[in-house]
Parts: C-alpha cells; sequence; structure tokens
C-alpha cells in the first residue's frame, strides 16, 4: 500500500481524525523513506480535498464546521437524486442483477470495517447506468467528507438496521422503475444520515 493510500486509509477509518495536522518530517520517518514520496502523497490527499496544504505550516486533514458539514449534505441530495433519476432512464434488466448483488454486499459488510466499501458499492452501482462519471465522482469526494466525521461516533452503528432498510426500499422501487419513490427514499435516506451524524456531533 501506497503511501497515499495508506494516510487515506487512516483519514477515512478516524485514525487521522479532521483536524489533525500532518508533518512530512515524522511521516518519512513513520513510512521510512523520503520526504519527497510523502509530500506527493499529500498533495495526491489534497486533490481528493482529504488535507489541505497550508503554505509555511504543512498539511492537515480537512475540517468542516457543523454549517459546511450541511451543505455537503444538501450537495449530495441533489447531485445523488439527479443520479438516481437519470440512471433509472438508462438502466437495463441486466443491471438489476448487479444492484441485487451489491445490496446483499452491503448487507454483509454493515456493521464491520468494510461497511464504507460495501455501503459505496451500493450506491454507485445504483447510479452506475446513468453515465455520469464526473458526477459519479463528485458525490464520492462528498461521501468521502461525511465518512470522515460519521467512523468518529460509534452511536451511528446503532442505526445500521434502519440504513439497511432504506437500501431494500429504495431497491425495491428502483427495480419496479417507481423513480419519484426510488428518489424520495434516497432523499430521506441521506436526510436521515445528515440529522444523525450533526446529532452525534453535539451529543
Amino acid at each position: 500500500m501506497s503511501v497515499a493510500e495508506q494516510l487515506k486509509s487512516e483519514i477515512l477509518k478516524g485514525v487521522l481524525p479532521p483536524g489533525t495536522w500532518l508533518s512530512q518530517t515524522d511521516l518519512a520517518a513513520r513510512f521510512g523513506v523520503s520526504r519527497i514520496p510523502v509530500r506527493d502523497a499529500l498533495q495526491q490527499l489534497a486533490s481528493e480535498r482529504l488535507v489541505a496544504l497550508v503554505p509555511g505550516k504543512g498539511a492537515q486533514v480537512i475540517e468542516l464546521d457543523r454549517d459546511e458539514l450541511s451543505h455537503v449534505f444538501d450537495l449530495r441530495i441533489l447531485l445523488e437524486g439527479d443520479l438516481l433519476r437519470h440512471a433509472m432512464a438508462s438502466v437495463t434488466e441486466a443491471h438489476y442483477a448487479e444492484v441485487r448483488y451489491a445490496l446483499q454486499k452491503s448487507a454483509l459488510e454493515a456493521g464491520r470495517s468494510g461497511w464504507i466499501e460495501g455501503d459505496w458499492l451500493f450506491h454507485s452501482t445504483l447510479y452506475a447506468p446513468a453515465g455520469r462519471h464526473r458526477q459519479v465522482a463528485m458525490v464520492e469526494e462528498l461521501r468521502r467528507n461525511c465518512i470522515m466525521y460519521s467512523v468518529q461516533y460509534d452511536k451511528l452503528i446503532d442505526e445500521t438496521p434502519s440504513w439497511l432498510d432504506d437500501h431494500e426500499k429504495i431497491t425495491c422501487a428502483y427495480i419496479e422503475k417507481r423513480a419519484d419513490d426510488a428518489v424520495n427514499l434516497l432523499k430521506d435516506h441521506i436526510e436521515r444520515a445528515r440529522k444523525c451524524l450533526l446529532e452525534a456531533q453535539t451529543g
């Protein structure tokens, strides 16, 4: 695993929480490399908006206040709802098997260390028929911002049954070609995640 991949994993798993300062010197010593690959790794993470490069100070894991985090969810609702609607307008019967597999995979990973990958597999599989790769990449970036905060709160795991129930309902509407229902269910799903995360921050 590269330096960038290792740091990215630690950020998304909460090992390096938002606001953590990252020293090139310390990271070089830790990974047993020169500062050049560390610098390159931090620049890559900055391009993915996981860290911010601060002139004269180094790099810091990106930190969002409550309003900024709420705005991220606003964008997710707009972009993901649009993706889902376009996907359902283009989906083929053959793709439904992939959606069912992704649903089962996300359910198996729920509550485990691989839940991030399983959850994204489910959502990205839903959106794939839209063919809007740039928009999907934007959504993935926004979701990473949310994940950085959600992994800090063990209490969110208690909501796992409701998240999985949402996935089941969205899948049913998707396969039954009920676009309006599917989009509304997805919106409610993301809204509930926002409410739960913001409440956890204040709790």
